[in-house]
C-alpha cells in the first residue's frame, strides 16, 4: 500500500531493500489495494482519437472527430456516485463533453452522435438528456473542475461547475435503462484529467484538497454531495452469489481404470463433457432426465442411455463410468462444465398452458424444465425462476427424433427468432418455435423441435445475475483492437455466436487457458476436438472480456451474442 511521498520506494518488510525514486511527484502515487481499486478511463476503448496517460486518468482528444473513452467501472444500479474532471485545456466546443452513456461498441474514430449519452458540453449545453442539445450551465474553460453526481436510485444526473450546481437532469432516452452505463469523456481539442477519488491534485495540476466521500473514502477536490460515493471497488454493492458455488470447470485426463468421482463443491444438475484431443461429440447429462441419459450438444440425435457416461450426481460433484468415450476413456483429455440447479430436487409447475417439472436455482438464474408437448400453437411453459429470462435452450428427447436443438437469446432480433445450438446457421424467425417470455413462462409454437404432440422435451433457462452471469450482445469491428465487453465480473466461461453470418458457437474458459490472450476454444456446434490459433485471441479481464483479433467468427463487422459466467465478481477481481 502506498504511503506519503517521502515513503515511496521504502521496503516495508524490514529487509532494507529500498530503492531510489527520481522524477516523480507526490501526486504520482495513491493508496490502492486489492480491495480498494478506483475507476479510471478505459485504455481498451477502441477510439483512436483520444489517448490516455497519467495512469489512464488524463485524456487528450485530437483535433478531429470526437475522441471518446469510457470508464472502467459500470455504474451500479443502486446508490449515488460522484467523480470530478479537471479541464487542463479546451476550445469550449460542442465537440467535448463529460457525462454518462451506454457501454456499447463505438466506431473507432468517433463516439457517434451521442445517441446513448447524456453530458455537459463545453459550449454551455447538455446533450442527450431529453434529446438533442439544450442550454445548460457555464461555459468550460481551462482550470475548471466539473463534478458529476449520478443518482442511480432516482435516475438523476447533476453536473457541478467549480462546485456550483448547474441543475439536475431527470429526463432521458430509453437507453438509460441499459444494463451497463459508464462514465464517458468526449474530447475534441481538450485535455481532461479525471479523478474518481484517486488524486484531487489532478496529476499535479492544482493543489490537492483531500475531501472524502460520505463513507470516508477517496481524495476529492470538492466535498461530494451528501450520500454520494467514489467509484471504487470497496464502495461497490455486495454480490449475493458466489460464482464457484453455482458453476465450475474441471479438467481430467481419462484413464478407464474405474468409476471416478469429480468434486465441484456443490451438487451439479447439468454437466457438459468435451473431449479435448479427439474428434468426438460433446455430451450433456442433467439430473432431471437422470444420470446416464445423454444428449449430444453437437448433434440432433435422440436421447440415449450410456451406462458408462455420467453415472451419478453427488452432493459435491458427479461420478463418471469406467470406459465411456465421451466422459472418461484412457488417452483422452476432458473438460467438464457444471451448473447447479435445484440440487437434485424437482417440483411441479403449473404456471403455463403446458405443465412442467422444474429444477430451479433462483439465485443462480438457472432452471431445468421438463415437459411433454401438445402440438398446439402459442403455448406457455413455466420455468420457475420468478424473473424474466435471457436465454432458453430446448431439445426434443423423444425416441427416433432428429430435431435440432433450439435456442432463444435476448440479444436476437426479436422474441420469435432462434438459433440451433448444434448448427452454425444465422438466426431465423418463426413464431412456431419461440414467441415470448415472462417472469414465469416462455412461449413456444407448434414446431416439432419444441412442441411435438406427446414428445418429451428438456429446456435450460437462464437469466443474468449481477456479478455471476450475463447474456448480452456486442458489435464486432473487424479489428485487432476489438470490442471490450463489460460484464461486471472476471469471466470463467464465455460462449460467443455470430448471428448475422453462418458460423459456430465458440467457447473459451479460464482453466484450459490460464493466461491472456486466450486462444484455446471449443466449437459447441461441431464434432471436433479442442482448437487453438492466434486468430482467436480473447482477453479475460477483471470486468469482462475483449476481442483481440479480426477473426470473422468472433470479431467481424457483425452482431454477436454471448453468454458468460463468472470466476469472481468485479468487486473482488484482481487485474489479469
Amino acid at each position: 500500500m502506498a504511503g506519503p511521498a517521502t515513503e515511496l520506494g521504502l521496503d516495508r518488510s524490514g529487509n532494507g531493500n529500498n530503492f531510489t525514486v527520481a522524477g516523480t511527484l507526490g501526486s504520482d502515487q495513491m493508496v490502492d489495494t486489492p480491495t480498494n481499486n478506483f475507476c479510471t478511463m478505459n485504455p481498451l476503448s477502441q477510439n483512436v482519437n483520444a489517448t490516455l496517460d497519467e495512469g489512464n486518468l488524463q485524456q487528450t482528444g485530437a483535433n478531429e472527430s470526437h475522441g471518446g473513452k469510457e470508464g472502467t467501472f459500470t455504474l451500479p444500479k443502486t446508490g449515488k456516485w460522484y467523480w470530478e474532471v479537471y479541464i487542463k485545456s479546451t476550445d469550449s466546443s460542442r465537440g467535448q463533453g463529460v457525462g454518462i452513456g451506454k457501454a456499447v461498441y463505438r466506431d473507432v474514430n468517433n463516439w457517434g452522435n451521442y445517441t446513448e449519452f447524456a453530458g455537459y458540453m463545453g459550449s454551455q449545453e447538455t446533450y442527450g438528456a431529453s434529446g438533442g442539445y439544450s442550454s445548460y450551465g457555464a461555459n468550460h474553460a481551462a482550470g475548471n473542475i466539473i463534478g458529476v453526481a449520478w443518482n442511480s436510485d432516482d435516475t438523476e444526473l447533476t453536473f457541478y461547475h467549480n462546485n456550483s450546481t448547474q441543475g439536475t437532469l431527470t429526463s432521458f432516452g430509453s437507453w438509460i435503462s441499459a444494463d451497463a452505463l459508464v462514465p464517458i469523456l468526449l474530447g475534441r481539442n481538450v485535455v481532461w484529467v479525471a479523478n474518481f477519488g484517486q488524486d484531487s491534485s489532478f496529476a499535479g495540476n492544482t493543489t490537492a484538497q483531500g475531501n472524502q466521500d460520505s463513507g470516508g473514502i477517496g481524495d476529492f477536490y470538492y466535498t461530494p454531495p451528501s450520500g454520494f460515493l467514489a467509484l471504487c471497488t470497496k464502495n461497490l454493492p455486495a454480490v449475493d452469489v458466489v460464482p464457484s458455488e453455482h458453476f465450475t470447470t474441471l479438467l481430467n485426463a481419462g484413464d478407464s481404470s474405474g468409476d471416478e468421482a469429480f468434486v465441484t463443491g456443490f451438487q451439479p444438475d447439468w454437466v457438459w463433457s468435451f473431449v479435448r484431443n479427439v474428434n468426438a461429440s460433446h455430451e450433456s447429462v442433467d439430473s432431471v432426465r437422470g444420470a446416464t441419459k445423454v444428449l449430444m450438444l453437437d448433434q440432433n440425435d435422440e436421447e440415449l442411455t450410456d451406462a458408462e457416461s455420467l453415472i451419478s450426481f453427488n452432493s459435491n460433484g458427479f461420478t463418471t463410468g469406467t470406459n465411456a468415450g465421451g466422459w472418461n476413456r484412457d488417452s483422452r483429455n476432458y473438460a467438464y462444465y457444471s451448473w447447479k440447479g435445484g440440487e437434485g430436487s424437482t417440483s411441479s409447475n403449473t404456471d403455463g398452458d403446458i405443465n412442467s417439472t422444474v429444477s430451479v436455482n433462483s439465485s443462480g438464474g438457472f432452471s431445468i424444465v421438463s415437459y411433454t408437448g401438445n402440438g398446439s400453437s402459442n403455448q406457455t411453459v413455466g420455468h420457475g425462476l420468478g424473473q424474466d429470462i435471457d436465454m432458453v435452450i430446448v431439445k426434443n428427447r423423444a425416441a427416433n427424433n432428429t430435431d435440432n436443438w433450439r435456442a432463444w437469446h435476448s440479444g436476437l432480433t426479436g422474441n420469435s427468432y432462434f438459433l440451433g445450438l448444434n448448427q452454425n446457421a444465422t438466426q431465423s424467425d418463426s413464431s412456431a418455435v419461440f414467441n415470448g417470455h415472462s417472469s414465469s413462462t416462455f412461449t413456444i409454437g407448434n414446431d416439432s423441435a419444441v412442441n411435438n404432440n406427446g414428445d418429451a422435451f428438456i429446456a435450460y433457462c437462464f437469466r443474468s445475475v449481477v456479478g455471476y452471469s450475463k447474456f448480452g450482445t456486442y458489435e464486432g469491428n473487424n479489428s485487432t483492437d476489438g470490442s471490450a465487453v463489460n460484464l461486471g465480473f472476471r469471466p470463467a466461461l464465455v460462449i460467443i455466436k455470430d448471428i448475422d453470418t453462418a458460423d459456430h458457437w465458440h467457447l473459451w474458459d479460464n482453466k484450459r487457458d490460464t493466461y491472456n490472450p486466450s486462444d484455446t476454444y471449443f466449437k459447441i456446434s461441431a464434432t471436433v476436438d479442442e482448437e487453438s490459433g492466434s486468430s482467436w485471441y480473447i482477453d479475460f479481464l477483471s470486468n469482462g472480456f475483449k476481442l483481440r483479433n479480426d477473426d470473422t467468427n468472433s470479431n467481424d463487422a457483425e452482431s454477436y451474442i454471448y453468454m458468460a459466467f463468472a470466476e469472481v465478481p468485479f468487486k473482488y477481481a484482481n487485474a489479469r
